[in-house]
């Protein structure tokens, strides 16, 4: 049985926007990205390719972390680099 052709990285990369956008203030762990950038998507997002979508817009600009010391966890961030890309799609 074929089974679905993977989601292309650059829309993996542009949900990660997406779901940082919603609440551009508000830092996301990398469970919550994972779970919502797959409702968007109806599934098929892999926490590696989440990774790779979290690095590349890292590295572009367009999102941000910061070390939570009360959880221990690394909270992501839209930059406003990245607010301007999402809106250049639209």
């Amino acid at each position: 049985m074929p089974h679905s052709p993977a989601t292309p990285i650059a829309l993996i990369r542009r949900r990660l926007r997406e779901v940082l956008a919603m609440a551009p203030g508000y830092g996301k762990t990398e469970a919550m990205l994972l779970e919502f950038a797959n409702e968007l998507n109806g599934g098929g997002i892999s926490l590696q390719e989440l990774r790779d979508a979290c690095e590349w817009n890292h590295l572009q600009g367009y999102i941000r972390s910061e070390d939570d010391e009360d959880s221990g966890q690394t909270l992501w961030f839209i930059s406003k680099a990245g607010i301007a890309k999402q809106k250049s799609l639209t």
